[in-house]
């Protein structure tokens, strides 16, 4: 097991006890399109996103998606790698960051605000 592999399952385990429902994103994310993929692969996202054209698109999806959860406490575990397109992976961690500060909002989740952390391994 590689050191990564095996942080990972510890931070997943650790996340899972403090009451958090984890969605772990699959390696190989290195620019627009495996981002797009992988956050269609394991999360939740209302209306589904067809396309890698939109940000806007994949961030609206993906806020709904996840307050639509019934937990409130909700952990994103991405692992690291080398990328092609850094400028890509900044906008995908942003997209993440607005997502998390409005699911936290209890204007814009009307009373029912979520904890979503967003962890980079």
């Amino acid at each position: 097991m590689s050191s990564n592999v095996a942080k990972a399952s510890v931070l997943v385990e650790d996340l899972r006890a403090r009451g958090f429902l984890v969605f772990s994103l699959p390696s190989g994310i290195v620019d627009k399109s495996s981002f797009f993929d992988a956050i269609r692969s394991c999360l939740p996202l209302d209306p589904p996103v067809v396309s890698n054209r939109s940000w806007d698109a994949l961030s609206d999806s993906l806020w709904e998606g996840l307050s639509e959860l019934a937990e409130n406490r909700i952990a994103i575990v991405w692992p690291t790698e080398e990328v092609a397109a850094a400028e890509d992976m900044k906008i995908a961690m942003g997209v993440l960051d607005q997502v998390a500060r409005l699911l936290a909002d209890p204007v814009a989740t009307v009373g029912k605000p979520k904890e979503l952390v967003v962890v980079r391994i």
